[in-house]
C-alpha cells in the first residue's frame, strides 16, 4: 500500500497556529531534550574520561614476566655466585607488597608463548652469562683486561596495546634501577675487599723478600679502582628495551584492531537506529520525515517480538554483504588481515551482536533505548574494551563490566585473529562466545518484554488508534 504524506501546514488554521506559540515556550517542550543532552554530556564524560584518564593509578594485576637464565659463575674464593636469581628475587619482593603488579616466573618459551598470545605486557630477560660478565667488572676494575657490562633486556609487546608496553616500562624500570644500585654496591664492595687483599699480599710478598719498595713505586704496581672503573662498578648492569613483535604496517601501532571494532560498533548502533525509524514508518507505528515528505505507512501494528524479530533479522543479513564490504575497504587501504574466514565471522558477529542488543534496548525502553545504548554501548564499552588501556589498568567498576560489554568482546576476537595468529587461547575463543551470551540475553530479554507488553498494554500503535476515533 502507498505510504501517506501528510502536509501539516494546510491541517493547522492560522489560530491553532497562534495557539502554539504556548507549546515552544511550555518547559514541557525542551526540558526533557535539554535533559537527555545534560545525561548524555556529563555520564559520557564521566565514563570515558573517568576510565582512562589515570590508567597508572588503577593497576591490579598487570602482567609481567621475568626470565632468569643465569647460569651463575665461580668466584675466587670458590664460591657460587647467582646474581639472576638475587635480582628476580628482589623484583618479586618489590612488586609482592601489593597486588598491582603480577610477576610471572617463566622460562623463555613459556614466555614467549603468552606474548605472543597477549597474555603478558612485559618480559625482563636476564641472560646465561649475567653472574660471570658482573664478577669480571671486579676483576676487571683491578687490571686492563677489558669487560663487558652485565645486560637486561626488557621486551614490550605492543601488539596487545601500545599504552600496555608503556605501563609496563613504567613499572620494569624503577625495579631494575633498585636492582642496578644493589648490584653496584656489591660489586663496588667486592672489588675495594679484592684491592685491600691484592695490597696484603703484596706487602706480605715483599716483607718475605726482604724488600720494599718507594712508595711512588708501590703505587704504580699496586692494584686500584680507577675513576671510571669506579663509575662501571656503581652502575654495572645495561638494560636493553626490544619490541618483542612489532605490529605489522597498517596496524596502527597495534590499536588498528581495536579502532575497526570500534567501527563494527558504530555501524551496528547507528545502521539500526535507522532501521528502526525506517521499519516503524513502513509499519504505520511512527512517521518519518525524508527530506520534504513526512511519510507515514498504514497501521499495520504487528506483535513487538514479530517486529523485533524483523529488524534484527534485517540486520543478521544485511551484516554479510556488510562485513564483507568493510573487510575490502580495509584491506585496499592497507590493513592486513589474515585469516580472513574467520575475521569474516568476527566482523559479521560484532555488528550482529550490536544490533541485539540496541534493539533488545529499544524493546524494553522505547525511544529511551537509543539513549541508553549510546550509554550503554559506547560510553561504558570504549573505557572497556582494553583498546586503549588494558583490563588491568582500568578503575574497578570497568574490570567488572568488561566481560559484559560487546566492544569488550569485539576487540578480543578481533584483535586475536589480527595480531595472534588466531590463536583460541588469544581471545577468539573468549570473544566469540562472549557475543554469543550476549546475543542470547539481549533476545530472551528482548522477547520476554515484548509479550509481557503486548498482553497487558496492546499492540504498538493500538492506543494511537483508540485516541483517534470518536468516542
Amino acid at each position: 500500500m502507498p505510504a501517506h504524506t501528510v502536509t501539516n501546514e494546510s491541517q493547522n488554521p492560522p489560530e491553532s497556529r497562534s495557539r502554539g506559540i504556548g507549546f515552544y515556550a511550555s518547559p514541557r517542550t525542551w526540558l526533557l531534550p535539554l535533559l537527555v543532552l545534560l545525561i548524555l554530556g556529563g555520564a559520557g564524560t564521566a565514563l570515558y574520561i573517568g576510565g582512562l584518564g589515570s590508567p597508572g593509578d588503577h593497576l591490579k594485576h598487570f602482567p609481567i614476566a621475568v626470565v632468569n637464565q643465569d647460569q651463575g659463575t665461580d668466584t675466587p674464593d670458590g664460591g657460587r655466585e647467582d646474581l639472576g636469581w638475587n635480582i628476580t628475587d628482589q623484583m618479586k619482593q618489590g612488586f609482592g607488597s601489593s597486588d598491582k603488579i603480577e610477576l610471572r616466573e617463566l622460562s623463555w618459551n613459556e614466555a614467549q608463548d603468552q606474548m605472543r598470545k597477549g597474555q603478558i605486557h612485559g618480559t625482563v630477560v636476564i641472560p646465561e652469562s649475567f653472574s660471570a660478565d658482573a664478577t669480571a667488572l671486579v676483576s676487571g676494575s683491578l687490571s686492563a683486561e677489558e669487560v663487558s657490562r652485565p645486560t637486561v633486556t626488557v621486551y614490550t609487546n605492543p601488539q596487545a596495546g601500545p599504552l600496555a608496553s608503556s605501563l609496563a616500562t613504567e613499572a620494569i624500570d624503577p625495579a631494575l634501577e633498585q636492582a642496578n644500585r644493589a648490584l653496584g654496591e656489591q660489586l663496588t664492595k667486592s672489588a675495594e675487599e679484592a684491592q685491600a687483599q691484592a695490597q696484603a699480599e703484596l706487602e706480605r710478598e715483599l716483607e718475605q723478600l726482604g724488600t720494599a719498595l718507594p712508595s711512588e713505586l708501590e703505587q704504580q704496581v699496586s692494584p686500584k679502582i680507577g675513576g671510571t672503573s669506579a663509575d662501571l662498578l656503581a652502575d654495572p648492569i645495561a638494560v636493553n628495551t626490544s619490541v618483542y613483535s612489532p605490529p605489522p604496517e597498517g596496524a596502527a601501532l597495534g590499536m588498528g584492531a581495536f579502532f575497526y571494532s570500534v567501527l563494527l560498533m558504530v555501524v551496528g548502533v547507528s545502521g539500526s537506529v535507522a532501521l528502526h525509524f525506517l521499519l516503524d514508518a513502513r509499519l504505520g507505528v511512527a512517521p518519518i520525515e525524508l527530506g520534504p515528505r513526512f511519510t507515514l505507512g498504514p497501521q499495520r501494528r504487528p506483535a513487538r517480538w514479530v517486529t523485533f524479530l524483523v529488524k534484527w533479522g534485517i540486520v543478521v543479513i544485511g551484516a554479510l554483504p556488510t562485513a564483507g564490504l568493510m573487510m575490502w575497504v580495509a584491506s585496499a587501504v592497507g590493513m592486513p588481515i589474515p585469516h580472513g574466514g574467520l575475521f569474516f565471522l568476527t566482523t559479521w558477529l560484532s555488528i550482529v551482536t550490536v544490533s541485539a542488543v540496541t534493539f533488545a534496548l529499544i524493546a524494553v525502553f522505547g525511544s529511551a533505548g537509543m539513549v541508553l545504548s549510546l550509554l550503554y554501548v559506547v560510553f561504558m564499552g570504549l573505557p572497556s574494551a582494553t583498546g586503549v588501556v588494558p583490563l588491568e589498568a582500568l578503575p574497578g567498576f570497568f574490570r567488572f563490566i568488561a566481560r559484559g560489554e560487546p566492544l569488550y568482546q569485539m576487540t578480543m576476537a578481533n584483535r586475536a585473529v589480527l595480531y595472534f595468529d588466531a590463536d583460541a587461547s588469544a581471545g577468539v575463543q573468549s570473544g566469540i562466545i562472549g557475543m554469543l551470551i550476549i546475543i542470547l540475553i539481549a533476545l530472551v530479554v528482548a522477547l520476554v518484554f515484548s509479550v509481557i507488553y503486548d498482553k497487558v498494554l496492546g499492540r504498538r500503535g493500538a492506543r494511537m488508534v483508540a485516541a483517534a476515533s470518536p468516542s
